[in-house]
């Protein structure tokens, strides 16, 4: 019986997957399930922790861009703070480009795995959400008055 501590988890190789039996969490490494007895097949267990770990990392990235996009809000209003305005400011434009960067980086990396998982499936929204809205602000807040400067300074 395995607790899920094995040295292919030490070692940083996925072991644990879904049993395609009862959906119990087990161990690659069994013969069987201990929940339903199903056979293990291995090299199918191990694509399927593989999968498991990939789906798991992309739900753990998008939980850390959601976090950080959720101070985003705040960088603006501090902004608007005296003696703390500069650390508003670059927060707020530091992450008007990091957010953006790192959802594209999580679409290019994760866009391409299928699981039926619903929390993946929420990751994935979440990030499609987080990278437009943020990108819009960074549209709005950066770039037109960039573009409006350039007119004004054309036109004089």
């Amino acid at each position: 019986m395995s607790d899920g501590f094995t040295i292919g988890a030490a070692m940083q190789t996925p072991t644990i997957f879904q049993c395609l039996g009862c959906n119990e969490t087990i161990d690659s490494s069994a013969a069987t399930c201990r929940f339903c007895g199903a056979a293990v097949d291995h090299e199918q267990a191990i694509k399927a922790a593989q999968i498991m770990a990939k789906v798991n990392q992309a739900c753990s990235d998008a939980s850390y861009l959601r976090s950080t996009a959720l101070a985003y809000p705040g960088f603006f209003v501090v902004r608007l703070v005296p003696f703390v305005s500069m650390l508003g400011t670059v927060g707020f434009y530091g992450l008007s480009f990091a957010i953006p960067i790192w959802a594209l980086r999580w679409w290019l990396k994760f866009a391409k795995l299928e699981s039926a998982d619903q929390e993946f499936r929420k990751a994935r929204n979440t990030v499609k959400t987080v990278g437009i809205l943020v990108s819009l602000s960074l549209l709005v807040f950066v770039f037109l008055p960039i573009v409006r400067a350039i007119m004004i300074v054309m036109r004089n």
